[in-house]
């Protein structure tokens, strides 16, 4: 990322159920201003579920604020959290029948 107000990158989150084994896969878009309106330029519609907008990309900035707000939600099965984390992003089990 050479410029952190123009950028538009795909973010893998592992979490898993506090003080056990294993961790499942969370998926985003982490995305500015500058960047969508380019993508809107190719494209004249995008859906915007499991997208973050920020001013300026910054890694470090966007892990810290995605780790307190997973940090904050309680549930009393990792499931059903796992539910509440799928609606910030897409969980690699989120449409799983088997």
């Amino acid at each position: 990322m050479d410029d952190p107000a123009h950028a538009c990158e795909l973010l893998e989150m592992y979490v898993g159920p506090q003080g056990e084994l294993g961790e499942e896969r969370f998926q985003l878009t982490v995305c500015t201003p500058s960047a969508l309106t380019e993508q809107l330029r190719h494209r004249p519609f995008l859906i915007g579920r499991h997208w973050l907008f920020v001013a300026e990309l910054h890694p470090d900035k966007v892990t810290e604020w995605l780790s307190d707000r997973i940090a904050a939600l309680e549930a009393p099965t990792w499931g059903e959290l796992a539910e509440k984390i799928a609606r910030i992003g897409e969980w690699e089990y989120e449409n799983y029948t088997g």
